[in-house]
């Protein structure tokens, strides 16, 4: 017997893998789905001295938001609870007719190109967006030593 295979055109464009997305370095991809969660959506920018990021957390409370620094990984987490309206009715009492907030809790990390100085960064969060300037570290400079 024939079997019948639903032909993917977009499947059969890219000869370099299964997605396009093998062809982009991973600090680029989009930020992976979890739970219906797309987690901290962001923007890096680089300048001489720093990288500075924006990052989208709306509706969680910036005491509920975790970012580290070790060397030239950085670490976003948090959680984004229920709404307040209606708290008290339990979830399974609630007859949803459409739901599209996300809740639950989402990590993010990214490797950026260079080790930061994480004494000399910043993060400022306003407005549902978190706002961080990683200053670069500094290379080693040559000290020249007195012979004595």
């Amino acid at each position: 017997m024939n079997e019948l295979t639903r032909w993917d055109p977009f499947k059969s464009a890219v000869p370099f893998g299964d997605t396009v997305f093998d062809m982009v370095p991973a600090f680029f991809r989009p930020a992976a789905r979890q739970n219906g969660w797309v987690g901290a959506r962001m923007d890096v920018a680089e300048t001489e001295n720093a990288y500075e990021l924006a990052i989208e957390l709306p509706g969680i409370p910036k005491e509920a938001i975790q970012v580290s620094v070790y060397e030239n990984t950085l670490s976003i987490a948090g959680e984004s609870k229920e709404p307040t309206p209606g708290q008290e009715r339990k979830q399974e009492e609630r007859n949803w007719l459409l739901r599209e907030r996300n809740v639950g809790k989402f990590a993010r990390t990214i490797t950026l190109p260079e080790a930061v100085d994480d004494n000399a960064s910043q993060a400022r969060y306003a407005d549902g967006v978190l706002y961080l300037t990683l200053q670069k570290r500094r290379a080693s400079q040559v000290k020249r030593l007195a012979v004595h």
